[in-house]
């Protein structure tokens, strides 16, 4: 089970890059000064719940990925050493703060939950997730995936 956990976060941080969503334009700000430099990841939680809201399954994931912001690029390096750089920017929208990646064509956007000069907090909900109970796929109608990252 331990194996499966490692093999499906790399394929869960590629859906997370390769899921998109239409919604309005949004309006450009949000803290650039902040974000410029390498932030590596020092959580990383997934809860997957039913399409009543209800939590199906937990789980964490403990390896580091680094993103370092130079705008309008961000290059994230992977455990596994795998590199992929794209663009980004940031904006506000109703009143929150979000990451948007413009990657293979497709724009992505992460919420900012948090952010001070040296700790910063994503979440992003993903619908109809897949996550391995025992020797079973399940899925999930959402996951919530909420990354805590630092400054270095």
């Amino acid at each position: 089970m331990f194996m499966k956990k490692l093999f499906l976060l790399p394929v869960l941080l590629f859906l997370l890059l390769a899921s998109c969503k239409e919604e309005d334009a949004p309006t450009p700000d949000v803290n650039q000064v902040q974000l410029e430099g390498s932030w590596s990841t020092v959580t990383q939680e997934l809860k997957y719940y039913n399409a009543s809201g209800q939590l199906m399954h937990a789980e964490t994931d403990e390896k580091v990925t680094t993103f370092h912001f130079n705008a309008p690029e961000v290059t994230t390096t992977y455990n596994t050493g795998t590199r992929t750089t794209c663009t980004y920017t940031s904006f506000q929208k109703n009143g929150n703060d979000y990451l948007q990646f413009y990657h293979n064509g497709r724009l992505h956007d992460f919420e900012i939950t948090s952010i001070t000069g040296s700790a910063m907090s994503w979440q992003v909900r993903l619908e109809k997730a897949q996550y391995g109970a025992g020797s079973t796929i399940k899925e999930a109608d959402h996951v919530i995936v909420t990354i805590g990252l630092s400054k270095r």
